[in-house]
């Protein structure tokens, strides 16, 4: 008796442990959503891990070990891993790199665009990797993860398609939520002020006008003549508030905004890496657009 309940534990045990498959992930955006569309049936192995910066990320040796057998690797792409065309050198001919970013539409730093207020000079023509701040983006992800889960485990495929469908459902929650909270803001203060362009897929879906204050790069120390421009264009676009990003330095902003009425508001999260309270995209979306309104309505 002893035995064969030794026996069912370990089955179960084993059955736990050794997933039908095994997908790597080069974003933390992503390892949230293969777990969602992947559930039991997928070891998701992450890795950028909590407090990591997706800018500076670059695969170490024993980053290209873990991931030596995952049959999937997920990138964001867009740019966001400039070390993605030399990655396949490390893998084997049976693993997989899902550009899960290389057809959903782009954004790119322009003033013709209208999203923004003001660009600066170093990033005109820059692409925004940041898609994910859009719903509707990581809607259409859900769909591009679950049918490459699908291929690579066809004896799963109904039940991924099945969770990527109940997601999909619970990210346009999310959505009509965000629409109901974002409606307290008037349009006239809909200009979203923030250290660097992370941004603009978010300002396209609810009706801002982006101020991407330190441009793409958040480590760019800004030229004096700089510093004067953006000053001049907080002021005369009456900014009410300038939105850190949680690893971004304040020395910098608090700068900018001294005497022009604008204020530092609460931390946004570009990639909900920094903080233990939001290391889902769920979490993440909910704080940033809590901040905003929050700033933004007083």
């Amino acid at each position: 008796m002893i035995r064969r309940i030794t026996l069912l534990l370990w089955c179960a045990l084993a059955s736990s442990a050794w997933a039908d498959l095994k997908v790597a992930t080069l974003h933390p955006v992503l390892t949230d959503l293969a777990q969602q569309v992947g559930g039991k049936h997928v070891e998701v192995i992450g890795l950028l891990k909590l407090g990591g910066d997706p800018h500076n990320f670059s695969p170490s040796s024993s980053d290209i070990r873990k991931m030596s057998t995952a049959r999937l690797i997920l990138a964001s792409g867009k740019g966001m891993e400039p070390y993605l065309p030399k990655l396949p050198d490390s893998l084997t001919k049976e693993q997989k790199i899902l550009d899960v970013g290389k057809t959903i539409p782009s954004l790119t730093i322009s003033e013709e665009s209208g999203l923004f207020v003001c660009c600066p000079h170093h990033s005109e023509g820059s692409l925004d990797p940041h898609w994910w701040h859009s719903v509707k983006n990581m809607q259409r992800a859900t769909k591009i993860v679950s049918k490459a889960f699908a291929k690579v485990d066809p004896s799963n495929a109904a039940t991924y398609a099945a969770q990527a469908k109940a997601y999909e459902k619970h990210l346009e929650t999310l959505a009509k939520w965000a629409r109901k909270e974002v409606a307290k803001i008037s349009r006239d203060r809909r200009k979203l002020a923030t250290a660097h362009a992370a941004y603009t897929y978010f300002c396209q879906d609810f009706g801002f006008q982006s101020m991407p204050v330190q441009g793409l790069t958040k480590e760019r120390e800004p030229s004096s003549q700089y510093l004067a421009d953006v000053i001049t264009d907080l002021k005369d676009n009456s900014i009410k508030a300038v939105f850190p990003e949680a690893q971004a330095n304040p020395k910098v902003l608090k700068e900018m905004v001294r005497g022009t009425g604008a204020k530092i508001g609460g931390k946004l999260f570009a990639d909900y890496t920094g903080n233990a309270k939001t290391t889902t995209y769920e979490a993440m979306f909910r704080h940033n657009v809590t901040t905003i309104v929050k700033g933004l309505t007083k």
